[in-house]
């Protein structure tokens, strides 16, 4: 199942469009569901949603009540979902280009993947062919590897991953990354044996064959500015950003930052999420 929460807003509806083409690529069921105050009648729940019958064909339309973001999370988990698609933030009572306060307990709460679709996207068909991968080097970002490299190798995309080094970098703390040099006259000169041994890890766990539309690259600076600025000049289509989960963390000020600039969908993978 492939999970679009709708409220009836356009922000909502963006999502609609990357659902569907996920749900292809990983032959999975939409599942739609709408959380409200009352149950509608078929017909004025869609025209509510701002739907045609047509574009509901196929696809598994449910109505449900209570804290949006609690419900969300509970039938995402009874379904078993892969994904769920959703907007960052309603844009009703939220500023826009923040992460609201629904999606945020869902990131917090949920047992899946969570897809976050910018409004910008609005209903024009999703292709999947770039995929931006940012990769600090830490294991947490390496375990998003393995997902990002099935969806490219199902979509036929290609996969660009992408390393931020910068002089106010701190290295990473976490047990087992890979360390690269904090100084920026010396990232690119230093970057061929990063670059080696990142494939060695890599290729440990995914063989060389699997990965043949695969390229790393190095930027110099902060790093969500960064992130943002690669989708942008590489027309990514989806950034894969792995993270430890927790939104209170200085981790977790990178993907914040990120939620907030990056200009295509983004996916949010726990490590726990990458098996």
């Amino acid at each position: 199942m492939i999970f679009v929460p709708l409220d009836g807003s356009v922000y909502a509806r963006a999502a609609l469009s990357v659902a569907r083409a996920l749900a292809q690529l990983v032959d999975a069921t939409l599942y739609l569901v709408h959380i409200g105050e009352s149950t509608l009648p078929s017909r004025e729940l869609l025209r509510k949603l701002g739907l045609a019958t047509d574009d509901v064909r196929g696809a598994v339309v449910e109505q449900a009540g209570g804290d949006a973001a609690a419900c969300i999370v509970r039938l995402a988990r009874a379904q078993t979902c892969a994904y769920i698609v959703m907007c960052p933030y309603t844009g009703q009572q939220e500023a826009v280009g923040e992460l609201g306060g629904v999606a945020r307990d869902v990131l917090h709460l949920a047992s899946c993947p969570i897809v976050l679709v910018p409004p910008a996207q609005d209903q024009r068909p999703w292709r999947l062919k770039q995929i931006l991968l940012p990769h600090d080097g830490t294991p947490t970002t390496t375990a998003a590897l393995g997902p990002a490299l099935e969806l490219a190798c199902r979509a036929d995309a290609e996969l660009l991953v992408l390393h931020v080094a910068g002089a106010r970098t701190a290295p990473p703390a976490e047990p087992g990354a890979i360390t690269t040099p904090r100084y920026e006259d010396q990232a690119h000169h230093e970057w061929p044996t990063w670059a080696h041994e990142f494939l060695q890890r890599a290729c440990y766990v995914n063989p060389p064959e699997e990965m043949p539309r695969l390229r790393l690259a190095l930027a110099v600076g902060d790093p969500a500015a960064e992130i943002s600025r690669s989708a942008r000049e590489h027309r990514a289509d989806l950034v894969v950003l792995g993270w430890h989960g927790d939104l209170e963390s200085d981790h977790a000020l990178v993907a914040k930052a990120v939620v907030q600039e990056v200009p295509c969908p983004l996916l949010m993978l726990r490590a726990n999420q990458a098996t």
